[in-house]
């Protein structure tokens, strides 16, 4: 007997289903014996007999069992319909789950599962048709979610998904892993300039702006390409390769494509482990607070401190935010940072006298929260500290994004008594419109223009007229990086009211003010020597 499946069953033709056949061979079979009965007169010794024993109601049960075949066949046609419609059932719900199971659910593109299936198929057949993968990786998606809302940031992302299937071509499968992440698998062999110009054309696609429903928003990509022929390639390999040539422009900032090099995997996994590492320190409150002096030069007291965020370890040791700041603003914990150094400054600050400030730095990208302001505000209500006693640090990079965000923020701070003050002056892309329109009360010159300030005669010309400059707007003015105590006394003498640098005190964990004579000490006493910078006097 043929053996079907269920598909062909649900869309089989009643009369050449199973239950049609078996109530037609019972109707053959009936009407077998009906026609002997007739050849043979059978009817008429059936006739004799049921005269003969009316009580026994042979001419009932003969006429029920003339009609039982009819009656079955309308039963197994019933029976048909109800089984081919739940087949139909089953086959729609197992369409829906496989399509959910390996399909992003809002772009309608496959999915990470559905993408290791296909490039794991296409790796085998990679020595006949070599395999490429694009990884892509939206730049400002998360400014653009946070500001419109999730369902513009839905619509971007179908728009995306649209945009990239056009911009690869018909014979390219495009997935979609989460979040803004996406992935092109290409097969096929390419020349050198063929495969440049299918991974370029995909780049171009992000230079247009995406014209929404009720906006139009413009978004960069970050786009990192490999290829093999090797059927044994390891398909998290190959994808870490991928992701290794992407992350190149993605920790720069930039909008552009990379081909995967040997030893950029290297680099990516290092950022991968770094990353995981922060979330768990994050978890374990391992993100502490130090804090560097500021020191007012006119009398060498120190008047508040700058709370630099450390990413303490087990074993002791601590990482310098160099080492992971740049990876928790790409990883969206930059702000979970922020708020840990906040909150244990602020309680730090509680056994500091009331008129002590301390200051902490503000990324770029928390410009994009818009419970920025608030959740300041909620930390300095929780630990009892006036908003006065508080200074907000952000760079000259910060205003270059969305200058408007930038200012409505800073502005709202100010007017809540935060003070504001420009990092790293001198290195970034400030104007004079920045110093103006924003509520700067302190410009601080970055360290770079100090190092060398007392034998370098242009550093010398700078730091003098910036100097003068912030004063003439009626900003105070703070040099960072002094380190010895020819820098401290120039510095004086140009007229800074601020400084900052391992002359006066590295970071330590906690702000002591005492510590303020044995700095004074230091500045006031030896010239400088060729000895490392002091450091702050350890306690018993």
């Amino acid at each position: 007997m043929q053996d079907f499946s269920t598909d062909e069953r649900a869309d089989m033709p009643f009369w050449r289903s199973t239950p049609f056949l078996d109530a037609g061979w019972i109707i053959v079979f009936f009407g077998a014996i009906l026609l002997i009965a007739i050849h043979m007169e059978a009817f008429d010794y059936v006739m004799k007999l049921s005269h003969a024993h009316e009580n026994w109601e042979l001419d009932e049960i003969m006429t029920t069992m003339m009609l039982l075949p009819i009656g079955l066949v309308i039963y197994a046609k019933r029976r048909l319909d109800e089984t081919r419609q739940e087949l139909k059932r089953r086959r729609a719900a197992e369409l829906e789950a496989s399509q959910m199971a390996l399909h992003d659910p809002l772009t309608g593109l496959a999915n990470r599962r559905k993408a290791q299936i296909e490039i794991s198929r296409a790796l085998e057949q990679a020595a006949e048709e070599p395999v490429t993968i694009v990884s892509i990786d939206l730049n400002r998606f998360k400014p653009v979610n946070d500001l419109h809302g999730h369902a513009v940031g839905d619509e971007l992302l179908l728009a995306v998904g649209a945009r990239l299937t056009n911009a690869a071509g018909p014979d390219a499968s495009v997935f979609r892993f989460g979040g803004d992440e996406f992935c092109i698998l290409m097969r096929g062999s390419f020349t050198e300039e063929q495969l440049l110009a299918r991974v370029e054309a995909i780049a171009v696609a992000f230079d247009r702006r995406f014209d929404l429903s009720d906006v139009s928003v413009s978004v960069g990509a970050s786009i990192g390409a490999t290829t093999t022929t090797d059927p044994q390639m390891n398909i998290d390999v190959l994808m870490a390769q991928a992701d290794a040539a992407m992350y190149r422009f993605k920790q720069s900032g930039r909008n552009g494509f990379s081909f995967f090099e040997a030893g950029m995997e290297v680099a990516a996994l290092r950022r991968a482990k770094v990353e995981d590492e922060l979330r768990l320190a994050l978890t374990e409150d391992r993100i502490k607070a130090h804090f560097q002096p500021l020191v007012r030069l006119e009398d060498k007291a120190i008047i508040g401190y700058e709370a630099l965020a450390r990413w303490c370890m087990g074993d002791g040791t601590c990482r310098e935010p160099d080492e992971f700041i740049s990876i928790a603003e790409e990883a969206g914990l930059i702000s979970d940072i922020f708020y840990a150094v906040l909150r244990k400054a602020s309680q730090a600050a509680r056994n500091w006298p009331g008129d002590m400030r301390f200051s902490v730095n503000l990324s770029p990208v928390q410009f994009n929260d818009p419970w920025l302001v608030e959740r300041i505000l909620q930390i300095l209500v929780d630990e009892g500290i006036q908003p006065g006693r508080l200074e907000i640090e952000v760079t000259e990079n910060a205003l270059v994004g969305d200058f408007k965000k930038a200012r409505d923020v800073l502005w709202s701070l100010r007017n809540q008594g935060v003070h504001i003050s420009l990092d790293d002056f001198g290195t970034g892309y400030s104007s004079l419109r920045h110093l103006s329109e924003l509520p700067f009360e302190t410009l601080k010159i970055d360290r770079s223009f100090i190092a060398n300030l007392s034998i370098d005669p242009a550093a010398q010309t700078i730091v003098r007229t910036v100097t003068s400059m912030a004063h003439s707007l009626g900003l105070s003015v703070t040099a960072e990086g002094i380190d010895s105590v020819d820098n401290a006394m120039t510095v004086t003498d140009f007229g800074c009211d601020t400084g900052q640098g391992f002359l006066f005190g590295k970071p330590e964990a906690s702000g002591l003010p005492e510590l303020a004579d044995a700095q004074a000490n230091t500045v006031e006493g030896k010239p400088d020597t060729a000895e490392t910078p002091a450091s702050p006097r350890k306690r018993a």
